[in-house]
């Protein structure tokens, strides 16, 4: 069988019933004489591990089948290796064993990669000489790489466990403040990345760490084999790989001596430290120097070498300064003593935030705090905020939790920023006695902001509550820092009092944000931190010690959803200084894009060229612009990720610019991807919101309020129909319709009020006296809804 195609087939031993079925058919196929094909229960290990087996027979193969009936992770850790190998591959799935399809459709990650059905041994068999994929030389990995221009920098890849465990926080701070860049897949964030996203972050990633549940967590076995994928493209890419799991955890067999089971947080962090501590070692010896990097982009065609960067500014924070487009709200909160940054996921909060920081450190006689922690819990702090106490006492808690947290903050960048310096630098007196009270207090200062703010929580919370209001103001003092403050006070008011500005940057406080939360003891915290940064402006400038005023700002980024839940509790609403991003602007959005065209090393002269050499002039019957602005939510994020995609199917088409078929083949993962961010949007606050929002397959572009409503009934979902519905809307799921065939989407929560009665006079004027309402373009795709104009050319699911 020398000459004949390879096959090799992964499928779990259990249940019996299914592997029966599987060994019959490749006895049946082999038979055949037609290609040379085999199991894992034909390999011969002779005292060697069965995996080092298995990855030679995956290396040899030219087709790999996988049955996916269960999501077992050995098959799935196999699948992930033979991906990386540029194998075709070939799924199974017995979709006739409802809770294997349930579970398949749920995990998400092979939706659009098409599978066979695999009920019998004669069906596998029909329909593996139907496909013949033995024959096709076609593979996921060079269908799904992007092969644009990528950075040459380290970076460690965390795949973050789908409970944001202890474990899992903890392993986040220390990945994020690791000595290399890092990228995180944050399920609390994008709950369904693709396979191509998995299959790129892993090709262009220097390391992997991947974490595993314990069989006692919820969902513990979608989780596992997400992590078992992406753990065998590592081992297929050739990547540093550090697998973790929570203890209770029998690992199996495929990676069982990859695998560190621990009991504890603490115990995970050992491993993962002493992991990279041999990484960052290997990675300075094989850093990649600049001119072998020139070479290599000098050999790609010109679509190669545009550099759109990542859809994700928390990806590129390094880079995405290059090409930022500054708005007029980023340009006031450059000169501006208090602001909050509102705006929906993929905005661009995120790239405002590297941006300002980015901008104010280059002026030398301004010092810039970061805090963005990466988890935290608002439990703690909703129950102390809850205790019993008069309104004033609950304020003063706030400002002087908030006072320990930001003087904390602003000493540990100092400690870090004096101590990176030089030695032939010097230190000044005042140097000298800050970072002698630092060392004296660093329990105290110098732990990650999370774990400052939690550690605070439960030394207030620690023992009876006082019941007078000296009692309560003395115990705060006394827990929260003791005469540890004042000093502090002092020695960094020495260092800052010649500074031009001090400039606090807050992000990723809405990172715990839940809707079973007391809104309004949350409100009571954020909006908190605008009345302390005033306050602690003062308290530098009444101390007569220092030389100089301090001028002090405080800027905050918040997600408009939460924004909008919160702010009816917050007192004097009219006073915030909020900060909207709008997108509304299409030729502004659209900048955007063409900025990181015109900073690709092209040759191009205008924008306008960019449309003309990389872009087909029409999809359909829209101009090229108009098509992209109309078929993306309008946020940066997602024309981006639409873009990049197309770009991606151009390349690997060998197409010498971006036409139409790779657009419209692009649009539905996109449509797939801005359906999973809506669903991370949720945040719990519908309970079944992937089944209700299934509910709209098919449906046609235009429904009415009952048509809404029996999509609510059929999905079981148990909140209220009209809180729902008016949630849809909230969301830009659904545009309501203010005018005869006019809709508008609910971009700003503010406009709520306006737009409903807006849908009220208009539902009036209709022959039904129903509400109607439009579902947003961007889901028409993944969702195959039927658009009320002449429909778009079709472009089939199988790619």
């Amino acid at each position: 069988m020398e000459d004949l195609p390879r096959c090799f087939v992964a499928y779990p031993s259990l249940p019996a019933a299914r592997a029966e079925a599987l060994d019959r058919a490749i006895d049946l196929i082999s038979n055949s004489g037609v290609v040379d094909i085999d199991g894992w229960r034909s390999l011969s290990v002779g005292g060697r591990p069965i995996i080092t087996r298995i990855t030679e027979k995956i290396q040899g193969c030219q087709c790999f089948v996988a049955d996916l009936t269960g999501l077992n992770p050995n098959v799935l850790f196999e699948l992930g290796y033979a991906v990386a190998h540029r194998k075709r591959v070939w799924l199974l799935l017995d979709a006739a064993l409802e809770r294997a399809k349930l579970d398949f459709d749920r995990f998400q990650l092979f939706t659009t990669i098409a599978y066979q059905g695999a009920s019998n041994s004669q069906k596998i068999v029909e329909g593996f000489f139907a496909d013949q994929p033995y024959v096709d030389g076609t593979n996921l990995c060079d269908e799904l790489l992007d092969r644009t221009k990528k950075p040459m920098r380290p970076t460690l890849l965390y795949i973050k466990a789908q409970i944001a465990t202890e474990a899992s926080n903890q392993l986040a701070r220390r990945v994020a403040a690791a000595e290399i860049a890092s990228v995180i897949d944050d399920p609390a964030e994008y709950p369904n990345q693709t396979v191509g996203w998995y299959i790129n972050r892993v090709d262009a990633a220097s390391a992997v760490v991947c974490h595993l549940l314990s069989s006692e967590h919820a969902s513990w076995e979608a989780n596992n084999a997400k992590q078992a994928f992406v753990a065998g493209l590592a081992q297929g890419f050739g990547k540093p790989l550090l697998m973790l799991a929570h203890a209770p955890y029998s690992p199996p067999l495929d990676y069982r001596d990859l695998l560190r089971v621990h009991d504890t947080a603490a115990r995970a962090a050992d491993f993962f430290n002493d992991w990279f501590a041999l990484l960052v070692e290997s990675i300075r010896k094989q850093e990649t120097t600049a001119q072998a990097y020139k070479d290599q982009r000098a050999a790609l065609s010109t679509l190669e070498q545009i550099d759109l960067g990542d859809w994700i500014a928390e990806n590129e924070s390094d880079t995405l300064t290059d090409y930022f487009i500054p708005t007029a709200s980023y340009k006031e909160s450059l000169r501006s003593s208090h602001s909050i940054f509102i705006g929906r996921k993929g905005t661009g909060k995120s790239a405002t935030f590297f941006k300002l920081d980015n901008e104010l450190r280059s002026d030398p006689r301004n010092h810039v705090c970061q805090i963005k922690p990466i988890a935290y819990e608002l439990e703690g702090i909703v129950q102390l905020l809850s205790r019993t106490m008069e309104a004033g006492e609950t304020g003063y808690l706030i400002e002087s939790l908030w006072k320990f947290l930001i003087s904390t903050e602003l000493a540990k960048g100092l400690y870090s920023q004096i101590n990176s310096r030089p030695a032939y630098y010097g230190r000044t007196p005042d140097e000298r006695a800050f970072l002698e009270f630092v060392d004296e207090n660093a329990s105290w200062i110098t732990p990650e902001f999370s774990i400052r703010l939690e550690s605070s929580i439960s030394r207030l919370l620690a023992g009876p509550a006082p019941t007078s209001l000296e009692g309560h103001r003395r115990t705060i003092s006394e827990k929260l820092h003791g005469d540890v403050l004042p000093r502090l006070k002092t020695v960094i008011g020495n260092l800052i009092s010649g500074k031009n500005r001090v400039i606090v940057l807050i992000d990723n406080l809405d990172k715990a944000w839940d809707q079973t939360q007391d809104l309004s003891r949350v409100s009571d915290l954020l909006f908190g931190l605008l009345s302390v940064s005033g306050r602690i402006a003062s308290d530098f400038d009444r101390d007569p010690a220092f030389r100089e005023k301090v001028h002090f700002s405080l800027i905050l980024f918040l997600r408009s959803d939460i924004y909008a839940a919160i702010i009816r509790y917050a007192h004097e609403r009219d006073k915030v200084p909020v900060r909207r991003m709008f997108w509304d602007d299409q030729s502004v959005l659209l900048s955007v894009l063409e900025e990181r065209f015109m900073r690709s090393e092209l040759g191009l002269a205008s924008p306008e060229q960019i449309w003309q050499k990389f872009f087909t002039a029409t999809v359909g019957a829209r101009e090229i612009r108009k098509y992209l602005t109309e078929a993306v939510l309008p946020r940066p994020r997602d024309l981006l990720y639409l873009v990049k995609t197309a770009l991606q199917f151009a390349i690997n088409r060998g197409h010498g610019r971006i036409e139409e078929d790779d657009l419209l083949t692009a649009e539905i993962q996109y449509s797939h991807f801005a359906l999973n961010s809506l669903m991370a949007e949720n945040a719990g606050q519908i309970n079944k919101i992937e089944r209700l929002l299934a509910q709209f397959s098919l449906s046609p572009e235009i429904v009415n309020e009952l048509d809404v409503l029996a999509y609510i009934e059929r999905a079981d979902v148990h909140e209220r129909p009209s809180d729902v519905l008016n949630f849809l809307c909230e969301l830009a799921f659904l545009g309501l319709e203010v005018e005869q065939d006019r809709f508008e989407f609910l971009y700003d929560e503010e406009d709520m009020e306006k737009l409903n009665a807006m849908a009220t006079r208009s539902a009036v004027q209709n022959p039904s006296g129903l509400r109607r309402y439009r579902i947003n373009s961007a889901y028409h795709r993944y969702l195959e809804v039927k658009p009320s104009s002449p429909p778009r050319r079709s472009i089939p699911l199988n790619m």
